[in-house]
């Protein structure tokens, strides 16, 4: 009888560890919002966009590498830099948006009113 005891609580464990694991490898989310998704909304109906995607301000295979426009919202978000609020992130957005670019007398928020790539000084 006290085998048969043992054997229950093990296999009742079992399935108490099996059904608390289901619920442990809940899918992944991403720890910073979607960057792309926000700037399509606070630029809606962008081809640069659609073409480009992250490329925007992330010109070369690895997301460590940033554009000139990329290291201005980067900058724009300042110590926030791990921002998951949208509305600090619209913000940072805007305001490189009004930052100079390398090209005299315009802004970053001209080339995207223009849907063109921002230059880049490395490229120049």
């Amino acid at each position: 009888m006290r085998k048969l005891m043992n054997v229950k609580t093990a296999l009742l464990f079992g399935l108490v560890v099996a059904g608390l694991s289901m619920f442990g490898t809940v899918n992944k989310v991403e720890a910073r919002p979607n960057f792309k998704n926000i700037w399509a909304e606070t630029y809606p109906n962008s081809p640069m966009l659609i073409a480009k995607k992250c490329g925007i301000c992330h010109p070369g295979k690895s997301k460590k590498e940033k554009s000139d426009y990329g290291e201005a919202v980067f900058e724009a978000l300042g110590k926030k830099r791990k921002a998951t609020d949208k509305e600090v992130i619209v913000k940072a957005l805007k305001a490189a948006e009004a930052k100079p670019t390398s090209v005299e007398g315009k802004t970053y928020g001209d080339f995207i009113k223009a849907d063109e790539m921002t230059p880049t000084k490395k490229s120049e």
